[in-house]
């Protein structure tokens, strides 16, 4: 699980439950309007009774901004709350496998690196 966290600018960072919204390897910032609706929609908002629209784009019944406004609204009134859905959003954390081969690497270039020196 995961939740908000509304930046001092505005901007709002996806942090998952256990995580520090200040580590930017484990959570995501999310900057453009563009991404509120789908950041809102994983927590339960929804664009327009329609379904015409994902509230990126204009349908019969409403317009994109006001479905975009809303859409930080509703991500601003939910701040601090929980939401599977926004485990989606985060990135994947490395495998053991993927961390074992970065560090094989890293003492594979030092070892490089030192007898180059000598």
């Amino acid at each position: 699980m995961a939740y908000v966290k509304i930046s001092d600018f505005g901007n709002f960072v996806i942090v998952p439950n256990d995580g520090d919204p200040a580590d930017d390897k484990t959570t995501v910032l999310v900057q453009t309007d563009w991404d509120y609706p789908g950041v809102a929609s994983a927590m339960g908002w929804q664009p327009c009774y329609c379904g015409a629209t994902d509230g990126t784009i204009d349908c019969k019944h409403r317009k994109t901004i006001t479905m975009i406004n809303e859409a930080y609204d509703f991500i601003v009134d939910h701040e601090f709350e929980s939401f599977d859905a926004l485990d989606d959003f985060l990135p994947e954390a490395e495998s053991e496998h993927e961390q074992e081969n970065r560090l094989y690497e890293y003492r594979r270039l030092q070892f490089a690196k030192e007898k180059s020196n000598a």
